[in-house]
């Protein structure tokens, strides 16, 4: 005597159903992969990309080969300051994945560095101050681990809004009052000056 799980006559009926399933699989796989696979929106920084498999190799995912085909020495020496092209050719002579500090598919205006270069404002600081880079505001030409305030019209901007709100020291919670990019004022009571 046989013992099957299912009830008697069903099993075709689920052999059917798994197979449109793969067949919906695979049909969306090779017509509208990114819809289909993809966790969210590449960022501002590689919206170019067409396929998936510009950077993705099939079953094992981005590689430092992938990567250095777009982002290699020259580009590195050309687009870079010194100690961040020194940081990224080490990083590659190490055999370090670039998914180490990188991510992607975070949406559109989400910072792609991760880890050790953590953005400390969110990604909201980018739509507030209409920038597309750290080094808008801060310098890392001296040590890469720790940026300096640059002097400029963004900074200088950032530091008068706010009534002091913007100030060195508090420029990192900026999600405090700024979520999903409105500004929340809390009103003071009559009774409470």
């Amino acid at each position: 005597m046989r013992f099957s799980p299912l009830p008697p006559g069903t099993l075709p009926f689920v052999v059917i159903i798994i197979t449109l399933l793969l067949a919906w699989v695979v049909w969306g796989t090779l017509n509208y992969p990114e819809a289909l696979w993809a966790p969210g929106n590449l960022s501002r920084y590689h919206s170019d990309i067409a396929t998936c498999s510009a950077c993705h190799q099939p079953f094992l995912g981005t590689t430092v080969d992938k990567c250095i085909s777009c982002h290699d020495n020259k580009r590195f020496a050309a687009g870079s300051k010194p100690n961040v092209s020194e940081f990224h050719q080490k990083t590659i002579r190490e055999g370090k994945p670039c998914t180490g500090c990188h991510t992607e598919h975070r949406g559109a205006l989400a910072q792609i560095t991760i880890g050790a270069m953590a953005n400390p404002h969110g990604e909201f600081i980018f739509r507030a101050t209409g920038t597309h880079s750290c080094t808008a505001c801060h310098d890392f030409s001296t040590d890469f681990e720790r940026s300096h305030l640059l002097d400029n019209s963004i900074v200088r901007h950032l530091m008068e809004e706010g009534e002091g709100a913007h100030r060195l020291g508090k420029m990192a919670r900026c999600l405090t009052c700024h979520t999903d990019g409105r500004v929340e004022i809390e009103e003071k009571d009559e009774d409470d000056e």
